[in-house]
């Protein structure tokens, strides 16, 4: 399937959920008023529900929440409701990664620059350990400046919107190695392939 048709369908996916949940939130208070119960457990018990699904609602919104523009060298980008906008000097890009396919997709992304992001982190054995594929192009890098202090950053969020975020990385990371996986999404995002 293309991405563009996933994309369409995840939306038309997302608008049922937020239906049927809109529609579990007013009919189970009216139920419970129309049937006159006046018992305290089912009320305590609707409450919970009631919370459950506010919970809910705000979950998948965070999950599939993921805004970014790409303008004059910077790439900025919001994961999740509740972060910040993250910012990347794309010249400073120098490693782009790819793990796993379709909505669980993670993005990788090594830069030698922590300009104004907290959520970049300092290179580290765990960081090889949990990506093997991108630390082996990292050791690549380091060798040849091995000078430079490396950090990256892991995009989770997004849900099919990762796909866009990573095309738009591609077209403006230049001088940016991309790994295998990385490349294999790339034409996923670009339509050369089917998700």
């Amino acid at each position: 399937m293309k991405i563009e048709k996933a994309l369409k369908k995840e939306q038309k996916s997302i608008k049922r959920f937020y239906i049927l949940m809109f529609l579990l939130f007013v009919t189970l208070p009216l139920v419970f008023l129309i049937s006159q119960v006046k018992s305290l457990f089912i009320m305590i018990y609707l409450y919970s529900l009631e919370i459950l699904i506010i919970i809910s609602c705000i979950s998948k919104a965070n999950y599939h929440n993921l805004k970014f523009t790409a303008k004059n060298n910077k790439l900025k980008f919001k994961s999740g409701l509740f972060g910040k906008e993250a910012i990347l000097l794309c010249d400073k890009v120098v490693l782009v990664h790819t793990n796993k396919v379709g909505e669980d997709l993670n993005i990788v992304l090594v830069s030698t620059s922590k300009f104004r992001n907290n959520y970049l982190k300092p290179i580290t054995k765990i960081f090889m350990k949990k990506y093997p594929e991108a630390s082996n192009s990292y050791i690549k890098i380091k060798k040849n400046k091995p000078e430079e202090i490396y950090y990256f950053q892991v995009i989770k969020r997004g849900a099919l919107k990762k796909y866009i975020l990573l095309d738009e990385i591609f077209k403006n990371c230049v001088k940016a190695q991309y790994t295998a996986s990385a490349i294999e999404n790339i034409k996923i995002a670009r339509g050369q392939i089917e998700l």
